[in-house]
């Protein structure tokens, strides 16, 4: 397995134009980490906003220091719930899809990061369902034609919190496009890494890293990798027993540190990603 550096980890303050994405790739190299996890927004990083030469340039950039682009993230699907019974609110969200797939396809990424629905009380369960499975097998043949794949990451959006029922979803949206990205982080308030692994085998397209302490169990027990409550050994095993044997994707923000209040921008941010680097390489030298 590989490590790579999800954008967010420096750029959790929100982008706005500093540092460079040049420079985090730097920084990445000299980290240590394989590939960087190229995101997106509806703001300044809006698909959009990047143009075709400034896609090459980083996709160049990547390549010229030896990293791969394995995969982009976003979250704009927080915003635009493809699960709504709001029709030009779906539409977005598919637009915002397809520009990630295109973004994705420029960059060289095999993967894009979704979130398929998230869950309200305003909206029927079953209709959020429904709908997100319309949505996704609409956009999963955009999928398909592009040579990308639609990760959908299990995420705190109070919608697929059972495994079975996250492996019926992509069941039922039937497109081998469309697979899981498993985030390890999330899962440990929601269940078990047994059983959500053992469950999506052969169907997970990417991993996220982060870790978890239960003791506080909250949106608030965040860690960094190596200081949760998570067994490291049995999930790299897990992983590696499903077939898995790509990359790791540290999504840690300076958040993650419990005693820092106050980040500072870029050096938090680089911090976090030196020492989640460092514990990952750790974790893989002894367990992958």
């Amino acid at each position: 397995m590989k490590i790579g550096l999800n954008l967010w980890t420096v750029l959790s303050f929100g982008y706005t134009g500093t540092p460079s994405l040049e420079e985090v790739f730097e920084k990445a190299k000299e980290f240590g980490y394989h590939g960087v996890e190229f995101v997106y927004d509806d703001n300044l990083l809006h698909p959009e906003k990047i143009s075709k030469e400034a896609r090459k340039s980083y996709r160049e950039k990547a390549e010229a220091l030896g990293l791969e682009l394995p995969s982009v993230a976003t979250g704009v699907f927080w915003k635009y719930n493809m699960g709504s019974p709001d029709e030009k609110m779906r539409e977005e969200g598919k637009k915002f899809v397809r520009l990630g797939i295109d973004l994705a396809k420029d960059l060289g990424a095999r993967v894009l990061l979704i979130v398929p629905a998230v869950a309200s009380p305003q909206i029927p369960y079953e209709k959020l369902y429904e709908n997100a499975v319309n949505s996704l097998k609409e956009v999963s043949k955009y999928a398909e034609d592009n040579g990308v794949i639609i990760g959908v990451e299990n995420v705190w959006n109070k919608f697929l919190y059972s495994p079975l029922e996250f492996r019926k979803f992509l069941d039922d949206v039937g497109s081998d496009y469309v697979q899981a990205y498993f985030d390890i982080g999330n899962v440990v308030a929601l269940g078990y890494h047994e059983n959500w692994i053992g469950l999506l085998k052969g169907r997970i397209a990417m991993v996220h890293v982060k870790d978890f302490d239960v003791e506080v169990g909250n949106i608030n027990g965040f860690r960094h990798v190596g200081k949760g409550s998570i067994d490291w050994k049995n999930v790299i095993t897990l992983l590696k027993n499903a077939g898995y044997d790509d990359f790791l994707n540290v999504e840690c923000p300076p958040s993650f540190y419990p005693d820092l209040k106050k980040p500072k921008m870029p050096e938090d941010g680089y911090r976090a990603a030196k020492d989640n680097a460092e514990a990952l390489k750790e974790i893989l030298a002894k367990y992958g």
